[in-house]
């Protein structure tokens, strides 16, 4: 994505505009349309179309009573899972963020197996979810106050770049074009995420992973996390959760911290040029 300062202050805008008026909009829509709604009692909230709570001020716990049995979890929500759910929710009130999964795990004392157990539907697409909270959500605020802090860094005469075309250069689906590393385009929208998968290569997960400030070159262990998740994609049209990825490749959580201190989304899934936002169908069976 290149920006100029103009360009930068109208995507702040339109941030601004996003968050403004979503709720509002949906609420609107009829219900053959795409607006998403979960009761529970007298209350209705408004959800994104995936899931997700679109306003964060309309938390409480009977949003999460009732988003449980949407996740697999029957029974109502147990002690040990409201605590999970409660850190969350404490993490993002100090912070502003969603905390990592492995950051959630290490102050709970538990393991890939244990959350799994808690929240059989992932992390973000299950102990998230059910905080009222999302890792977008938050990557979102952080995206809007960086443009305004750091706007004259995108002060680029970039018009004819602007309007290059990304050229596809993928090591998996095809031959790689040569093209010299200062004049490759990756198309990344204003999370940092890839918006085609179809664009990633290998220069692009080593120059992600230095902008994400990993400590020494992608190894090994970082390559087989990396394919493993695109090969799934690929097969299944869903980016694995982080049991499926750490079960695949024979990891723990603090391995995979350890690999990717940035967390899973925002580390591993950033890089491997992939993201939650995807919409894409699995492959017909043959």
């Amino acid at each position: 994505m290149l920006l100029t300062v103009d360009t930068a202050h109208r995507h702040t805008d339109a941030f601004r505009h996003l968050l403004a008026t979503a709720p509002a909009v949906r609420a609107t829509k009829d219900s053959g349309d795409d607006m998403h709604t979960l009761e529970r009692k007298d209350k209705t909230y408004l959800l994104d179309d995936d899931g997700f709570l679109l306003d964060q001020e309309q938390w409480d716990e009977d949003f999460a009573e009732a988003m449980a049995p949407t996740l697999g979890i029957a029974g109502g929500l147990s002690p040990s899972q409201w605590d999970v759910l409660r850190f969350i929710r404490d993490t993002y009130r100090e912070t502003g963020l969603c905390p990592v999964v492995h950051k959630t795990c290490r102050a709970k004392g538990l393991s890939v197996k244990d959350l799994q157990k808690l929240f059989p539907s992932g992390y973000q697409r299950g102990a998230c979810k059910l905080a009222g909270l999302s890792f977008m959500t938050a990557v979102l605020k952080q995206a809007e106050l960086q443009y305004l802090q750091e706007a004259h860094k995108f002060n680029r005469q970039s018009s004819a770049a602007a309007e290059t075309t990304a050229v596809g250069h993928p090591t998996q689906n095809g031959p790689i074009k040569e093209i010299p590393l200062d004049q490759r385009v990756y198309r990344v929208n204003v999370q940092g995420f890839l918006i085609d998968p179809n664009e990633w290569d290998e220069e692009f997960a080593i120059f992600k992973a230095y902008e994400l400030q990993m400590i020494g070159p992608l190894g090994e262990k970082h390559w087989k996390i990396i394919r493993q998740m695109r090969s799934e994609y690929e097969k299944s049209g869903q980016i694995p959760t982080v049991y499926a990825t750490c079960e695949a490749v024979g990891i723990d959580m603090d391995e995979l911290a350890e690999l990717f201190p940035p967390g899973y989304h925002r580390g591993a899934v950033k890089i491997a040029g992939l993201n939650l936002a995807l919409k894409k169908s699995a492959k017909a069976a043959p």
